[in-house]
């Protein structure tokens, strides 16, 4: 009867972990359901695992399910945001199940590079004009997401048409023109919760006519206080939320990107903002 070290089981555990991840990554929703449950029965505590589950069974729209998951997950670590904020998301959604649904939707995960920050090309910021809670519910942490500009608001869509927001007028107004000049963005949602959507915004691509503008050029007016604390910038693979701290270029200085910034834009007519063949999200 062959047994096992304590080095190679612990070798097997995190070679499931990683695949755990990747099947998340990969957006294999049924077959991550699957392996974390299977990673649970051996490590029933593990909180890592239940919050991978919960985010999968939430994927597939099992929201009692993912409920489940995520209250366990809090019950052995009561200070485990994702836990946390998971349930408050998913508390109008919790006696609702579509799978139907969530077969026929168009979902997409964001490639991890959208989320690096880089000043000048991305920002992040919350939304205006929110949709219900019972659609912002539907949406996850890593979800990319659609720009169109309508009239002169630059409002974010759900690939599956769920209107959730809009920019920012003075920011919205600046994107329009550069949008306009043949510039194009991306976004992706960086964390959800009752009452707030964030997004990352990012310049995927800027045409030869609109060299050496800054598309997010830094931002220096005071930002008012949030009655909550923001997380710092990082990227969790399949078991955590995406999350950020807006604007972090405010401390740098481009005299004549703030200059631009005050310029007079023209109105520009609608369009939907497509990502280039070669970024295309997977």
């Amino acid at each position: 009867m062959s047994s096992f070290t304590a080095e190679e089981l612990s070798k097997a555990r995190r070679l499931k972990q990683q695949q755990a991840q990747q099947l998340a990554a990969d957006g294999a929703w049924e077959e991550a359901v699957a392996l974390n449950r299977e990673i649970l029965e051996g490590a029933s505590n593990d909180v890592q695992a239940l919050n991978r589950l919960g985010k999968a069974l939430s994927e597939l729209r099992r929201y009692g399910e993912s409920y489940t998951a995520y209250s366990r997950a809090a019950e052995l670590d009561p200070a485990n945001q994702i836990a946390k904020r998971n349930l408050q998301r998913l508390e109008p959604l919790k006696d609702q199940s579509d799978e139907a649904a969530a077969a026929e939707r168009r979902r997409t995960q964001a490639r991890q590079s959208m989320f690096i920050e880089e000043i000048g090309k991305t920002r992040l910021t919350e939304l205006l004009g929110l949709a219900p809670n019972e659609t912002l519910a539907q949406m996850n942490s890593g979800d990319a997401v659609e720009l169109r500009v309508e009239d002169k608001q630059l409002v974010v869509y759900s690939e599956d048409g769920l209107r959730l927001g809009h920019l920012e007028p003075r920011l919205a107004h600046r994107l329009i023109t550069l949008i306009a000049g043949g510039n194009r963005y991306g976004a992706a949602v960086t964390a959800v919760e009752p009452g707030m959507l964030r997004v990352i915004l990012r310049e995927i691509y800027q045409h030869p006519s609109q060299a050496g503008r800054l598309s997010f050029p830094a931002d220096t007016r005071p930002v008012a206080p949030r009655p909550y604390v923001r997380d710092s910038a990082r990227l969790y693979t399949g078991e955590e939320d995406f999350s950020g701290d807006e604007d972090t270029d405010d401390d740098d200085t481009d005299a004549d990107a703030d200059a631009e910034d005050d310029e007079e834009f023209t109105e520009a007519e609608e369009t939907t903002l497509d990502e280039p063949e070669e970024e295309q999200t997977i």
